[in-house]
């Protein structure tokens, strides 16, 4: 009797475990770890990939892998013999064709047989939203360089006098910013024939013997310039090759590569008296953005051309003075000390403020056109540093108009020097309200829940704050309620993880239309929300809220054709009733939701349970997780795991960054699932904890002979609070031994947190006293490069994304390759995170790289398990058979042919058949399409570099700069079909490799 129960009990156990195996919303699939084929997979499985589960129980992994990650299994299979888990991101196939990324979570299970188990999920939403993300963020440096552009060109305007040497300037400063191949400015002679007054760009040796007319009766005053010089006005050519007005030149633009073009006419003095000409290497790259800046760019030249006249004539004049302002595309402003009143403003000024005219600004107070006495503060500290030093500049500047609205500006100002002996400030106005507008939408994103748009955490924290106040100076209540929906999980589980998704996004919806319009609703995850109530003026008043919420919920909802009904949850605490800090109103919310879905009963207002000190003890959500997390830091359960970083001097491991683990509930759990739960305390008790704790196993080790550095990260929020540099100091003084430069904290750029503040004197403090800096993940995020150099920093750490798609895009070098050289200008360390294949090593072992991290190398270690693999661990050579790295030697040679051009030097010539990228067509001419273009154009480049060596010896410098230009044309035509060339390969490998047998 008693082994027939256990037996029952037994099949229960496994009905269970099947019904949770099939109703996963991930796919869950058995594999064979010898063969790799499918002993079992679920319901979901079988939908995402279009197969049945008989027809999948007869293929293996290798029948749905996209060929490009043909290899992907045996590593994966590497890793598992190694720690027995993995986790990688690949492409899957459906049974139709298509396919979709994944990402794959596989451990190595031992019950009768080995087996592997791997959990799969689509992420392709994600991968949308990570590239809808990257979009966003190149037009926002594009306004950037545009903004750069109109602000230098009216600095040089406001500096130059000489005429050749401006329009020279402003050519270069277009080609630069604007990403142009080609701007030059020509004026016709007396018989209406264009020559150059000044050029600038890559394809100079377009214009060399080119023709161009004013007559519309002539072929040659058919095209764009001669267009613009007759019409007075800007023309655009979109496409070259599609324009029959440009046929003349057609031949000559394709050779130099340029694709499109645009003239614009230069007025002097009020008549036409030049164009200004740019050609782009990209087709239909002349969006509203790119015209508006060329036509600023152009009235610019005129008014540069005009303020020269006017020196000319009037040398004792003022060095600025109405004429001049008020021809400017950029607002001008000058500013008396020490009354600080603006004496002059230009009409551009008028217009940005909102002022009728200038008697509307002129004699006023500088204060006035700000918002509030914390950035006049700002701007006056600029200008006192122009006063003494010369100059000075400030970015995103909030400035108030007439009508009250705010619009924001970069500055830059100059001290005037006049002979009245009063000092005087010129300001720079350049309005970039555009830019912070999309700063302002990129900020926005990171604050908002992206499945219902709703406010996110990190919106709350910031919120409930405010409310606070609110409702200490409004004398009215606050409620905050947590709201958590019953039975979610049945449902997502039955009906699939999407109809979940629209479940929450129309339960979303429904709430914020039954809340007040003062009233927030925030997405903390899953199906938990978080509600403040603000002006309530009586308990009644939260009752018909809550009315109309509890109304909104029992609305029924139709999933998949059948109708559904949900219930609801929700804990409510009233301040200032209860009067605590908005942490605290969150638990006490959340412990009375904790104690509403324990009630038996839910009918009426029974759903609702407002907190009291009786339910005190009751505890949920973030409240356990704290709690539990406390607890595991005094008994051991949280550990540390090192990663080894490699110099690639020695190739040797020289360092260690700190990563927590949390062994909670037999799983091991990284730091992004818990860390942002956490509070100030737990926080601050664990990042003593990683600190003390490292540097006690960094002694020991240093004990044992072994010299390493010790990488720790520290949170944002650290650096911002008041005793950050000196807690550290308190920790370090309990290990003598450790020298200071031994210790590396790891910090994020966000937004301006590193620059204003208590972090900046921190960070200085610390520098100081010799503790290394470290930026970390450099690239990832939205912040200007350019603000890198002003950071007290010792290393920055690029960020793995960059080099992951080097394998497919060889062509995309030029990123690594511009951050490498970031750091090389700084003169700072640089370290490259991500490194995961023996590619990758052979490629940075050309670069000028300082360390290198990453699965490659090693995963996280236990403590124990370092001393032998520092001992042990030699940096291999990497794989040297890559397009990546054979591309990156061959345009080593070709930028020191180039530059040989520009500094007049000699250098050594690379010849065809040594060039690594002639020893890697060959050897994979078979998989490339078109091979024989290819290998001819690469033939082409290493021929102009040879005419380039023998030109130097007796040619002109004319003949050097037309060869260069052809150098560059080819070399880009290279690179982008060799890019091409490699994606294709692995297309046709796709297309033509046959699946496995079903009998093997």
């Amino acid at each position: 009797m008693h082994s027939t129960t256990e037996y029952q009990q037994a099949e229960a156990k496994l009905k269970l475990l099947r019904a949770l195996f099939d109703n996963s919303s991930d796919a869950i699939e058995v594999l064979d770890p010898i063969t790799l084929r499918f002993l079992d997979i679920n319901a979901t499985g079988c939908r995402a990939l279009g197969y049945t589960r008989e027809e999948l129980l007869s293929m293996s992994i290798y029948d749905i892998i996209d060929t490009a990650y043909s290899a992907a299994p045996q590593k994966v299979l590497a890793q598992l013999r190694e720690s027995g888990h993995a986790l990688f991101e690949t492409i899957h196939c459906r049974k139709d064709g298509s396919t979709f990324p994944v990402e794959v979570n596989t451990v190595s299970v031992e019950l009768d047989r080995p087996y592997l188990l791997a959990i799969t999920r689509d992420i392709t939403e994600r991968k949308a939203l990570e590239t809808a993300q990257q979009d966003v963020a190149r037009r926002l440096q594009r306004i950037t360089d545009f903004s750069v552009l109109l602000s230098s060109a009216n600095e040089a305007i406001a500096q130059m006098e000489n005429e050749a040497d401006l329009l020279r300037t402003l050519c270069e400063l277009a080609a630069q910013h604007a990403h142009l191949r080609l701007a030059w400015i020509g004026q016709p002679d007396d018989e209406g024939w264009f020559q150059t007054l000044a050029a600038a760009g890559a394809a100079l040796g377009y214009l060399s013997g080119i023709h161009i007319s004013t007559s519309a009766e002539l072929s040659e005053g058919q095209g764009p310039v001669g267009q613009s010089w007759r019409d007075q006005k800007p023309v655009y050519i979109f496409s070259i090759s599609q324009n029959s007005h440009m046929l003349p030149w057609a031949q000559r633009a394709e050779t130099f590569g340029m694709k499109a073009g645009a003239a614009l006419p230069i007025f002097r003095g009020g008549k036409r008296w030049a164009v200004l000409v740019v050609y782009h290497g990209e087709e239909n790259i002349f969006d509203a953005d790119l015209q508006k800046i060329l036509t600023d760019l152009a009235q610019d030249v005129g008014y540069g051309l005009d303020r020269l006249d006017i020196l000319r004539k009037e040398r004792e004049a003022n060095a600025f003075n109405e004429a001049l302002l008020n021809t400017q595309s950029s607002g001008i402003g000058v500013v008396r000390f020490p009354e600080m009143i603006l004496e002059r403003v230009n009409a551009r000024m008028l217009k940005m403020l909102g002022a009728s005219s200038p008697g509307d600004l002129v004699g006023q107070q500088a204060r006035a056109i700000y918002p509030d006495a914390a950035t006049y503060a700002r701007v006056n500290a600029v200008e006192q540093t122009a006063l003494s030093e010369g100059n000075g500049t400030l970015r995103d500047v909030p400035h108030r108009r007439r009508d009250g609205e705010i619009v924001w500006m970069d500055i830059s100002i100059q001290r005037l020097d006049g002979t009245d002996g009063v000092q005087r400030t010129l300001g720079t106005y350049v309005d970039v309200t555009e830019r912070h507008r999309l700063m302002d939408e990129l900020a926005r994103q990171s604050l908002s829940d992206t499945l219902t748009g709703l406010p996110n955490r990190r919106a709350l924290d910031a919120e409930m704050g405010k409310a606070i106040a609110r409702s200490d100076r409004q004398e009215r209540l606050l409620a905050v309620g947590f709201l958590d929906l019953d039975a979610f999980k049945p449902i997502n589980d039955t009906y699939g993880h999407d109809a979940g998704d629209e479940l929450l996004k129309e339960m979303a919806r429904r709430l914020q239309d039954a809340m007040r319009r003062m009233d927030t609703i925030a997405r903390l995850g899953g199906d938990e929300f978080v509600l403040l109530l603000e002006g309530l003026r009586s308990m009644d008043a939260l009752d018909q809220v809550l009315a109309r919420l509890q109304a909104a919920i029992a609305q029924p909802l139709h999933i998949k054709g059948e109708i559904v009904r949900i219930q609801a949850s929700m804990g409510l605490t009233i301040y200032p009733f209860d009067d605590g800090d908005a942490d605290l109103l969150l638990r006490h919310a959340d412990q009375a939701m904790y104690a509403a879905k324990t009630r038996p009963g839910r009918e009426g207002g029974s759903w609702v349970q407002i907190y009291h000190p009786d339910i005190g003890n009751v505890s949920m959500g973030d409240e356990i997780l704290r709690r539990d997390f406390l607890r595991a830091l005094a008994s051991g359960a949280v550990t540390l795991r090192y990663q080894p970083l490699v110099a690639m001097a020695t190739g040797r491991v020289a360092g260690l960054e700190v990563l927590t683990r949390w062994n909670r509930e037999d799983q091991e759990v990284s730091p992004e699932r818990f860390l942002p739960s956490l509070g100030v305390l737990e926080r601050q008790a664990l990042g003593r904890f990683v600190l003390q704790t490292g540097l006690r196993q960094l002694t020991q080790w240093r004990e044992m002979g072994l010299d390493l550095f010790l990488s720790v990260n520290v949170t944002p929020e650290e650096l911002d609070s008041p005793g950050f540099a000196d807690s550290i100091f308190g920790i370090l003084a309990a290990y003598p031994g450790i020298p200071l430069e031994s210790l590396v904290l790891e910090v994020l750029e966000i937004g301006e947190i590193l620059e204003q503040g208590v972090a900046p004197e921190h960070l200085q403090r610390l520098r100081g006293a010799g503790v290394k800096i470290a930026l970390d993940d450099v690239g990832s995020a939205y912040a200007s490069l350019l603000r890198l150099k002003n950071l007290p920093i010792d290393e920055i750490k690029i960020d793995q994304g960059f080099i992951r798609e080097l394998s497919n895009k060889p062509q995309d070098l030029i990123f690594v390759e511009s951050l490498v050289s970031l750091g090389l200008a700084m003169g700072v360390l640089i370290t490259v995170e991500g490194v995961e294949t023996e590619a990758h090593i052979a490629l940075l072992r050309e670069m000028k790289i300082n360390y290198l991290q990453g699965y490659a190398i090693a995963r996280p270690l236990e403590a124990e398990a370092v001393a032998d693999f520092v001992r042990t661990f030699v940096l291999g050579a990497g794989d040297a058979d890559t397009p990546m790295l054979a591309l990156y030697q061959h345009l080593g040679w070709v930028r020191a042919a180039a530059e040989s051009v520009v500094n007049h030097e000699g250098y050594e010539h690379t010849e065809l058949a040594a060039c690594p990228i002639t020893t890697w067509l060959h050897a994979h001419a078979s998989e490339l399409p078109e091979v024989e273009t290819l290998l001819a154009e690469h033939e082409t480049v290493h021929a102009l570099g040879r005419e380039i060596l023998q030109v130097r010896q007796s040619g002109t410098r004319e003949e050097l700069h037309h060869l260069l230009s052809q150098l560059h044309g080819h070399s880009h035509r290279f690179k982008e079909s060799l890019g091409q060339a490699v994606q294709g390969m692995r297309t046709d490998a796709a297309a033509t490799a046959l699946p496995p047998s079903s009998n093997e």
